[in-house]
């Protein structure tokens, strides 16, 4: 059934209310000037930001999905669209954002990039901002578990056709250390239903390190 606009950018807005809602509740932003919304897509969340922030800055690593974001773009004066074709945020300048999204995203890519990106999260956060991302642990059940070990041994072999796993896990504990070894801190850790019934999944509320 092809979906309706309007109700789908509602949802982001919804989302994004409930998620900054969530964040505040563990810390309070102190300012709210730029956010970063990591894979954009069609911008549904960028926009929502928009609206709690000066400017929300929207980032794809497909070309397409930022003229789409472009063309949806009903906040023209406070979104921008980046496409962001490299393995890190090279873009952006130390601190620069109180606030970085990043939903559904990470758990398409491949972990050590994921990996990479989440201590860009950390890297591009002012020092009293907040970043907040999705991702999922591991597959719930021990045959979910096998599949996945499976797709990873045969993924160098399923790329060369085009055809590549459609989920990732990264260990809760491997998120943690990612974070403190880029200088952040993980605030809190919430199950999260994003990835589906078949997968453990968290959201992440990390900050930089005030020690």
């Amino acid at each position: 059934m092809p979906w309706e606009p309007a109700e789908f950018f509602a949802s982001g807005v919804y989302e994004i209310d409930a998620m900054l809602a969530y964040a505040e509740s563990i810390r309070p932003l102190v300012r709210r000037q730029r956010a970063l919304d990591f894979g954009c897509g069609v911008g549904r969340l960028t926009q929502a930001l928009a609206r709690h922030f000066e400017e929300a800055v929207g980032v794809d690593i497909s070309s397409a999905m930022i003229e789409h974001a472009k063309n949806y773009d009903s906040l023209e004066n406070r979104c921008r669209f980046l496409l962001n074709d490299t393995d890190d945020l090279r873009q952006f300048t130390d601190g620069e954002f109180d606030f970085v999204y990043s939903s559904i995203t990470l758990q398409h890519m491949p972990p050590h990039l994921a990996a990479r990106y989440i201590q860009e999260f950390i890297r591009v956060l002012r020092p009293d901002g907040l970043a907040l991302f999705q991702l999922p642990s591991r597959r719930r059940s021990t045959l979910g578990r096998l599949k996945t070990a499976a797709h990873e041994i045969l993924d160098p072999i399923a790329g060369r056709f085009g055809s590549r796993p459609l989920m990732r896990g990264t260990p809760t504990f491997s998120v943690r250390r990612l974070v403190t070894d880029a200088g952040g801190e993980i605030l809190d850790i919430a199950p999260d239903e994003s990835a589906g019934p078949d997968w453990e999944s968290y959201r992440y509320l990390a900050a930089r390190s005030r020690s």
